[in-house]
This record gives C-alpha cells, sequence and structure tokens, in this order.
C-alpha cells in the first residue's frame, strides 16, 4: 500500500472532521480505479459502477471505522466490499433484475466473482512483477517488447533491430506467450 492510501486512511478514521475531510479526496483518488474495477466485473455497467461507488464512499464518510485496522490492499478491498459494498450491490441487483425471480436466501448469498491475483495486485505490484518477467528474458526479446510498449510500428522496430517485419511479429508472439506464461507462474506462486 503506498504512503498516500496510508496516509489517507489514517486521517479517514481521526475523529478530528477537518482532518478527515482533508483525508476524503486523496483515499478517492488513490481507491476510485481499485474499486470501480471491482464493481465493474460484478455489474458490467459503468454508470451503476459509479452510482454504487458514490454511495460507497458517503457510507465510509458516515463510518470509517471499519478502515481503521487495513494493512493492505487486498485486505482494504475485502473490507469495503464486506461492510459497504455488499449492501448496495444486493440493491442495484434488485432493481436491475426485479423481473427474475430469487429467493431471499440466494440474494443473501449473493456475492461477487473471485478476483484473481492480478485483478487484486497494486499497479506497483504489477509493475515489479513485470519488471522481474522482462528481466528474465533475452536482450533481443526485450527490447523488441519495450519498443512495442513505447508505441514503435513493426517496420520501426524491425528497422531498429535490423531484421524483417515478419521476423519481428514472430519475435513480439512468442515473447508476449512467454510473458503470459512467466505472469501465470507467478500468480500460481502467490
Amino acid at each position: 500500500m503506498n504512503r498516500r492510501l496510508r496516509n489517507a486512511l489514517k486521517g479517514l478514521t481521526a475523529p478530528d472532521d477537518d482532518r478527515r475531510r482533508r483525508a476524503m479526496e486523496p483515499f478517492v483518488r488513490e481507491t476510485f480505479q481499485m474499486f470501480i474495477r471491482y464493481l465493474y466485473r460484478y455489474l458490467g455497467n459503468e454508470v451503476e459502477c459509479e452510482d454504487v461507488l458514490e454511495d460507497v464512499y458517503g457510507d465510509i464518510w458516515e463510518k470509517p471505522d471499519r478502515l481503521r485496522d487495513v494493512e493492505n490492499e487486498r485486505q482494504l478491498l475485502r473490507t469495503v466490499y464486506l461492510y459497504y459494498m455488499r449492501k448496495r450491490l444486493r440493491e442495484v441487483y434488485r432493481r436491475m433484475n426485479r423481473h427474475l425471480y430469487l429467493s431471499q436466501n440466494d440474494l443473501t448469498n449473493l456475492t461477487a466473482p473471485e478476483l484473481g491475483t492480478l485483478d487484486t495486485m497494486s499497479q506497483s505490484e504489477l509493475k515489479q512483477a513485470l519488471g522481474r518477467a522482462l528481466g528474465r528474458l533475452k536482450a533481443r526479446e526485450r527490447r523488441a517488447i519495450e519498443l512495442w510498449l513505447d508505441g514503435m510500428s513493426v517496420r520501426a522496430i524491425a528497422n531498429e533491430l535490423k531484421t524483417t517485419v515478419g521476423a519481428v511479429k514472430m519475435l513480439k508472439f512468442r515473447t508476449i506467450l512467454k510473458l503470459k506464461k512467466m505472469m501465470s507462474e507467478y500468480c500460481h506462486d502467490q
């Protein structure tokens, strides 16, 4: 968890209203993408996600005590889901699917889809894992992928590497497959 988010969480749980008010904006800025991505997996509708998230932030403002012992982003996501999001998601689900019959028991047990390791990683953790995977590639493969990530065309990469366009396409394809395999191994190790 980065320092800004940690400080925002401390500020949100402080007894002083002014400090809480100052901490809310950085908290929203640091968590919005993480929460919206999670909600979108569940709802599939961006407008509904933003509405639910607005209500969730309001609930967090009113009762921030549950966030007092949060130590990492995964725990934050789990805590926010269990104590702030779940009720809102059930309301939206009922409204969106009122023509479907679900027993009260089914609605009670309604849970969001499980997130994989890559979905719950912070951007910095993801960059570190990808950096380690890139470090394990051969120099030519790494150079081709870095140029491609910088936005260069296949033809420009071929000129840079002094090879053909077809060879660069094949190199890029095989290297991406290698990276996918390395990242999936990383996920299984976690």
